[in-house]
């Protein structure tokens, strides 16, 4: 039997071929500017911040959401194109995801406020 890329024609493949997706991470590309702000902000809140308070914090946050990510791809929730991944998957979920997208977002939100905290702290003593 025919494979059905055999069944096409020469310009329905060269149509195909054209549309076809190369690889490429974006998720982790698009989050890039993200880690290159963060530096200028730890560098301003390294000190205001509790950091085993966020090592834990980041800890459960981690633990639930595998939890959650693992059932919503086992029920079908969650699908990913797997030319916009980095590449390993473990249980269907992209390496990127607990390496990256867990716990990055919420350190961010703690040093982003603890940054603002100190910016502000700084204007009330200056008046």
């Amino acid at each position: 039997m025919p494979e059905a890329d055999e069944l096409l024609s020469e310009e329905d493949r060269k149509k195909k071929d054209a549309t076809a997706q190369k690889k490429w991470p974006a998720s982790v590309i698009l989050a890039a500017p993200f880690a290159l702000l963060l530096i200028p902000l730890y560098r301003a809140a390294r000190e205001r911040v509790n950091w085993k308070a966020a090592l834990a914090m980041i800890a459960t946050f981690e633990a639930v959401m595998i939890c959650a990510e693992l059932f919503s791809v086992s029920r079908g929730h969650w699908i990913w194109n797997p030319n916009r991944v980095l590449g390993p998957m473990f249980f269907g979920v992209p390496i990127e995801e607990p390496l990256l997208y867990y716990w990055f977002p919420p350190l961010f939100v703690v040093i982003l406020m603890h940054a603002f905290e100190g910016y502000f702290a700084k204007g009330n003593k200056a008046e």
